[in-house]
């Protein structure tokens, strides 16, 4: 499905119904809006591991402007504040009202700056292997490194990759060498499955690295964020560590930490089942899924 907002052609898609019978009548279920990680990715990898929330309400993907099936705008409009302003614009025309935002790694940049940007609009936060800052953080218990989970080549290929280079060659290199470490030890067939379900928009990746991610740093703001947050870490994430978590938790005064301890970047599809608990029993405290 697609729908215009501020100019630009959006993608979006829905799984599980907004209304369910209840007794003589129907009754409304709560939406979760799922914005995916890169910047450059789309919402095909969250599918497999997020689809199942559907049993606790609506989910509604979204591929954010410039990425995925969405339009192509002129690049320096896809900042992070303008995809925020991206969601607001489609819950408000879809009639979804106050929904919970689900922002994985860099859809979690997106759901911050939508919290702080739209007040009122958010019902609840779901951040998840995401950080305030892309600034290096002290930590006394890090996860292990990429070189200390594959080699010194595969870390100097991320660091090449990050610094923009995305020419065919370090994509093939980066699937093979990279992309498996991804996840926790025990599962590093998880990327090879969820990595093709995503378009990968170079353009915007490096427009965010290159030019975005240096000014990025929300840790000042993060006490003015007032809804209930369920920051989701993996134990092995090296690329949005435990420590950038524990920041949110601490910094957001509703958050509640939850770390898994066998996943990496993708807990949602490593541990799928205690991830939908965790976030079932998350939205049942707030008051968001109703008593059966």
């Amino acid at each position: 499905m697609r729908t215009i907002v501020d100019g630009v052609d959006l993608y979006f898609d829905v799984e599980g119904a907004q209304l369910e019978v209840d007794g003589l009548g129907l009754a409304e279920r709560p939406t979760i809006v799922a914005l995916h990680g890169g910047p450059g990715f789309d919402q095909g990898y969250l599918r497999p591991g997020l689809g199942a929330l559907s049993a606790l309400g609506q989910m509604v993907f979204l591929d954010l402007r410039g990425q995925g099936r969405s339009g192509r705008p002129p690049v320096t409009t896809c900042t992070l504040e303008r995809m925020a302003d991206d969601v607001a614009e489609l819950c408000d025309r879809l009639g979804i009202a106050r929904p919970v935002v689900f922002g994985h790694s860099a859809g979690g940049f997106v759901a911050l700056h939508l919290a702080l940007r739209h007040p009122g609009t958010v019902r609840a936060l779901i951040l998840c292997d995401t950080n305030a800052t892309l600034r290096p953080l002290a930590d006394d218990d890090p996860p292990p490194s990429l070189a200390e989970r594959t080699s010194s080549d595969a870390a100097a290929l991320a660091g090449r990759m990050f610094g923009g280079d995305f020419s065919p060659e370090t994509m093939r290199a980066f699937q093979e060498q990279v992309a498996p470490a991804y996840a926790g030890p025990a599962h590093p067939d998880i990327p090879g499955r969820l990595f093709p379900l995503s378009t990968f928009s170079g353009e915007i990746a490096r427009h965010f690295f290159g030019v975005l991610a240096p000014g990025y740093d929300l840790r000042s703001r993060l006490a003015h964020i007032d809804v209930p947050t369920l920051v989701a870490v993996g134990r092995y994430d090296w690329l949005c560590p435990p420590v950038a978590g524990r920041i949110l938790a601490e910094g957001i005064p509703a958050a509640e930490l939850i770390e898994f301890a066998e996943s990496g970047h993708f807990p949602f599809a490593e541990e799928p089942a205690a991830f939908q608990a965790a976030v079932g029993a998350f939205l049942a405290r707030i008051g968001v899924l109703r008593a059966t």
